[in-house]
Formats: C-alpha cells, sequence, structure tokens
C-alpha cells in the first residue's frame, strides 16, 4: 500500500509540475542533456527510453492488481488449451473462443488503471525529448515562412512587424487575423523576431545555425489545444507560453525535422522509438523483477 501511494504522488507531482511549472523540468532535462548529450540525440534518446522502462517495471506492480492479472491469465490459458484440446468439438471451442475473448477483455480493462496513472509521466519525457530532439534551425541562406495569428478581433494589416538583423523580408501578407511572413536567413545566431499589437508586443526567438539546447516551432497562448489538435505536442517545453488574454494566438516557425539515427527525425520518431525501447526493456525485465504484466 506503501508503495502504491508513493508511486501515485510521484506521478501526480510530475503531472502537475509539468502544467503548472514546466521550467522545472526544462532544469531537469537540460541537466541530463548536458550529461549524455556527447553521444549524440539517437543514443541518448535510447538510454533515456531504457531508463524509464526499468521505472516502468518498477512502479507497475503497485498500480495493478498483480494477483488478478495472474488469475485472468489462467483463465485465458485455460480456454486456449480447451480449445486446443477439444478442437473437434464444436460447442466446446466455441465456449473456449467466447471464453479467451471474455477474459481478454478483462485483462485489458485490469490495465486501463496503471497504464492511466502512468501516461502524465511518459508524456512529459516525451515531450521534453521533443523539446530537445525533434527538430533543428533554420541554415543560414534559408527561406522560410513564419506565421502569426491573432485573436479575431485584431486585424491583420495593423500590426506592427520587427525583423532583426539576422532576417530579411521577402514578403508579407495579411490574412483575416493571420500575418503571414516570407523570409531569408541572412546571418547566424538567436534572433528575436517581434509582433506588436496595440500596446501588447510578443516575440518569438528565430534559430539559425545555432546550437540551442531546445527548440520550438510553436509558441502559443492555447497549449492545451494545440495539443489535442496535434498540432504541437511541445509546446510546453520549448518556447514560455503567451498570456491567455493577449492578441496574439500562436507564432509558427516551420523548423525542419532533426535526423534521428535510423529514423527519419521528428516528434514521430521519438515516439516510436521511445515506445518501443521503453517497453522492450520493462517486459524484458518483468521476470528479472517478477512483475506480471
Amino acid at each position: 500500500m506503501i508503495g502504491t501511494l508513493i508511486v501515485l504522488a510521484i506521478c501526480a507531482a510530475i503531472a502537475g509540475i509539468g502544467y503548472a511549472a514546466p521550467s522545472a523540468l526544462n532544469l531537469l532535462f537540460d541537466g541530463l542533456d548536458m550529461a549524455l548529450g556527447w553521444m549524440g540525440p539517437f543514443l541518448t534518446v535510447t538510454v533515456l527510453s531504457a531508463v524509464t522502462g526499468v521505472l516502468f517495471i518498477l512502479a507497475f506492480p503497485h498500480v495493478s492488481a498483480q494477483g488478478a492479472i495472474v488469475a485472468v491469465k489462467d483463465r485465458i490459458k485455460h480456454n486456449l488449451l480447451g480449445i486446443r484440446i477439444f478442437q473437434d468439438d464444436m460447442p466446446t471451442v466455441g465456449k473456449g473462443v467466447v471464453g479467451a475473448l471474455f477474459w481478454n477483455i478483462c485483462y485489458l480493462a485490469l490495465n486501463i488503471l496503471p497504464m492511466a496513472v502512468m501516461a502524465a509521466p511518459f508524456m512529459y519525457i516525451w515531450f521534453q525529448l521533443n523539446a530537445l530532439y525533434a527538430y533543428q534551425p533554420l541554415e543560414t541562406g534559408e527561406r522560410t515562412t513564419i506565421v502569426a495569428e491573432f485573436d479575431p478581433s485584431v486585424k491583420a494589416h495593423e500590426v506592427q512587424v520587427e525583423l532583426p538583423d539576422g532576417l530579411e523580408l521577402v514578403q508579407r501578407g495579411n490574412t483575416q487575423n493571420k500575418v503571414v511572413l516570407v523570409v531569408d536567413a541572412v546571418a547566424e545566431g538567436s534572433h528575436e523576431l517581434s509582433f506588436a499589437s496595440g500596446a501588447t508586443t510578443v516575440t518569438k526567438s528565430v534559430e539559425v545555425a545555432t546550437n540551442p539546447r531546445r527548440l520550438a516551432r510553436l509558441r502559443t497562448s492555447e497549449p492545451l489545444t494545440k495539443f489535442t489538435e496535434a498540432k504541437d505536442p511541445i509546446v510546453y517545453f520549448g518556447d514560455p507560453v503567451l498570456p491567455a488574454t493577449g492578441p496574439v494566438r500562436t507564432i509558427t516557425v516551420p523548423y525542419e525535422v532533426r535526423p534521428l539515427g535510423f529514423l527519419s527525425g521528428g516528434e514521430i520518431s521519438i515516439m516510436l522509438w521511445f515506445v518501443v525501447v521503453s517497453l522492450a526493456v520493462g517486459f524484458g525485465l518483468k521476470g528479472v523483477f517478477g512483475v506480471e504484466i
């Protein structure tokens, strides 16, 4: 019972800190990046995913009904064995199939709660890996399109844009509540692009040929909305969130994805590799720790 309370408290604390004070998690993962970054993104993601798998298998028995899982798995085996032995007896085979399906549903149900409890820590780790390793800065001479979206009450043509010296404006477009800038990256550095509407000015850092620790395509005032829309899951841990009551909704810089070993890179590659490695390590160690999954 104590172990269960500890695991629940840790998961709740990670979820709360990740939402209310993301900079605290940033400090932790920046430290891990400084310690492991010499290995490169692929090995660093692999190591952190493997450690996550170990933590998963240590935590799982404290938030799952281990005895019930064993009993249900035995029921599934019993029904499958009956199908195998009495394969010429159709009523018995039918009963075995129905029983196996029923107990498989029970097995899945027993895993819903522990997975739900540990979902937030898993997702926050993935968010951090995305912020650190999913994207790469613009190259000198590269042309890109930056889009700033405003509150519907804002007239896009009235928004004042200030470009830093490292960015050269090629074309500006105003569509409804959006300002669309086509720019050339003409100099290396971290360049602050600013948008002013009324008395409010917001900025977005544009990285050109630099080596930033973390990088975000999107700066937004609606992180939960953008996450549920699957537009950018790393918004919590890239740039700071914009004021919810301000005129600017999002500023997007379309950085290219960063290669990840033999994978193409980006958020999806990191997610797939993170899931594969963490689950492989977790399942590989379940016998060592005597854990039923």
